[in-house]
């Protein structure tokens, strides 16, 4: 089941509710959570976006489990996986994204990222329509332990 962005924010209007209503809604962000933000950031953006695989050493866990089933497990096969892509060479690293992502969720060890992508509708190749792209990490002592995304075989 894949979820809109209108769904995903009603539910996130949802929730802020249901805290207002019976707990204190957590707006800041802990230290700790600007910390794996800051890590996820340097992996999706620096690392992915500018071509920068030598962080890998400085953001993923040896022992990184990824869900996506194209990808290798482990910081090594993900480094062979995406050094083996054609047009991946490094580009200088700004502090900008070069495709921000529309949606992004600090919460404990987990960081989500979402994107809008564009595609050729199936229905009318001429046209393109907007879909959802997602990461979501899980961070633990400094490192990124798990990714998971939607991609399929």
């Amino acid at each position: 089941m894949r979820l809109s962005k209108a769904k995903l924010y009603g539910a996130s209007a949802a929730a802020i509710v249901a805290c207002a209503l019976f707990g204190q809604p957590t707006l800041k962000l802990s230290a700790q959570e600007q910390k794996n933000l800051a890590i996820a950031t340097r992996e999706l953006k620096d690392m992915l976006q500018y071509n920068h695989l030598e962080i890998a050493n400085e953001t993923m866990a040896d022992s990184y489990i990824q869900h996506n089933p194209n990808v290798p497990n482990g910081r090594e096969g993900f480094l062979k996986f995406f050094s083996s892509l054609p047009n991946r060479t490094p580009e200088p690293i700004k502090p900008e994204w070069k495709n921000p992502p529309t949606l992004t969720i600090a919460s404990g060890p987990y960081v989500f990222f979402m994107w809008d992508r564009k595609a050729p509708d199936p229905a009318d190749p001429s046209k393109q329509y907007t879909w959802d792209h997602f990461d979501l990490v899980r961070v633990e002592n400094g490192k990124i332990q798990e990714h998971w995304d939607e991609a399929k075989r």
